[in-house]
């Protein structure tokens, strides 16, 4: 459905004064420069409203919601007025922001039954840049098919396990579900997915995303008066990729620990180590509990998995992805060696090792990397990655008992991190606990920012 009328559903065509104050709501100084341009009705933008897990766009092109479904600019359904102001995208995604919930960039990997979480977009988030900047060179940069995004989070997984098959015909039973019982975390989404949107729920729960129309782009590209607002833009890119453009130098230099340190390290390891410090830069997205209904309604899920599913023994914690800020986050961010998201797949080591060895393997590694960028003479001592390896902790945890006392164990993260209770309380069965032997938390490492001491008596 396209319509002038804000329904919230399908795709709504709007003019700036009549959707200037939410933009101004999640990001204000935006809002400002495009106030100073006073754009006209010439200028139609649309806000495209999607269903938690829907697609707004794939590994081929964008995806518009409408009645029953979604289409694509190339579909002989797809309207004429949008062909003409949303055209431009027509092999990749228009100019957009996210005014409403989050949407979750990716990598699919089915037949290992993964998802890479790549970026995840929050209220107030412009993208796509590099297509849409990136006007004066002919090269593509950016490979096809290999990104898709989504409608709230897609990585995302109930903590303790509910892959019963006797537990989940309750869900079949009360919410009419097609899908079988997942068998790995990444199921879990198809079953939350299915719940949400079925009949029985009604779940108003949308992510609403604002495109600009072709003639944005076109001015912002040609017009000088709107050189302010391409500045803007070309900075945003410039901050979302800075970790990119450095990590060359981020490469060598843990190659150069590695020969001054004669570390030879399980290629897996070393790669995931590099991660972890990607992931406390914020540069890769992590995993935390979900504590609101941002990227999915996830009170709703609780409630349903503990009072139809059955969920006694444990608490319904739910994970999803997230970017961390060390600078400013509070609480910590996670990564688990059972549920990898590294963005490189070198091979494992062909010895047959444990989780829990190997995550002494990988603490070793991270002790040798943090120590070298902590001198004071290390060629990234001024750097951003040097200030994480002086200000972050990398902590390692398992449900076994580690002889070694290297790895703490996971029945600790409920104390250290009380979002593992949040809202429990509502959503829980008398006697319930963390989940400390899910499969998430054996090979867990939390990053988090160093307390420092009071020394105030």
């Amino acid at each position: 459905m396209t319509t002038d009328t804000n329904y919230e559903t399908g795709l709504v065509k709007v003019y700036w004064e009549n959707i200037r104050h939410r933009v101004a709501k999640v990001e204000p100084f935006l809002a400002k420069l495009i106030d100073e341009l006073t754009p006209d009705s010439s200028l139609p933008l649309y806000l495209a409203y999607y269903p938690y897990g829907a697609n707004d766009a794939d590994t081929q092109s964008s995806l518009f919601p409408m009645d029953k479904g979604f289409y694509r600019i190339t579909d002989v359904c797809a309207p004429k007025d949008i062909v003409k102001n949303l055209g431009y995208s027509i092999n990749s995604t228009p100019l957009g922001m996210v005014l409403d919930k989050e949407l979750e960039c990716y990598i699919d990997l089915k037949d290992q039954g993964i998802t890479l979480p790549w970026l995840i977009y929050t209220p107030g988030k412009v993208f796509p840049f590099s297509r849409i900047l990136n006007q004066k060179s002919q090269r593509i940069y950016e490979p096809n098919g290999l990104l898709s995004s989504t409608a709230g989070a897609r990585s995302v997984f109930m903590l303790p396990n509910i892959g019963s098959a006797i537990n989940h015909s309750n869900l079949q039973r009360d919410f009419n579900l097609k899908c079988h019982s997942p068998k790995s975390l990444y199921e879990h989404w198809h079953v939350f997915k299915e719940i949400v949107n079925s009949k029985v729920v009604n779940s108003d729960w949308r992510c609403c995303v604002m495109y600009f129309a072709e003639k944005w782009v076109t001015k912002i590209h040609n017009d000088k008066s709107w050189s302010r607002l391409k500045q803007y833009l070309h900075e945003l890119a410039w901050h979302q990729y800075q970790y990119e453009r450095n990590r060359i130098y981020y490469d060598i230099t843990f190659s150069m620990i590695q020969k001054k340190r004669n570390l030879k390290p399980n290629p897996y390891l070393a790669d995931t180590a590099r991660h972890l410090f990607a992931t406390a830069l914020g540069a890769a997205p992590g995993y935390v509990p979900a504590i609101n209904n941002e990227s999915l309604p996830y009170q709703l899920l609780q409630n349903i998995f503990v009072s139809s599913y059955g969920l006694k023994k444990y608490f319904p914690t739910i994970m999803k992805p997230s970017h961390y800020c060390f600078e400013t986050d509070n609480f910590p961010i996670y990564y688990s060696l059972q549920n990898p998201s590294t963005h490189v797949f070198s091979p494992k080591s062909r010895e047959v090792s444990s989780t829990l060895s190997e995550m002494r393997e990988l603490q070793h590694i991270m002790r040798i990397f943090l120590d070298e960028l902590s001198q004071n003479d290390s060629v990234c001592r001024d750097t951003i990655i040097g200030k994480v390896a002086q200000e972050v902790q990398f902590q390692y945890f398992h449900n076994k008992v580690d002889r070694h006392g290297v790895i703490n164990s996971s029945e600790q993260l409920e104390k250290i991190d009380r979002r593992f209770n949040k809202n429990h309380h509502k959503f829980k069965n008398s006697g319930a606990k963390f989940a400390s032997d899910a499969p998430f938390v054996r090979g867990c490492i939390s990053i988090s920012r160093i307390r420092k001491k009071n020394n105030n008596n």
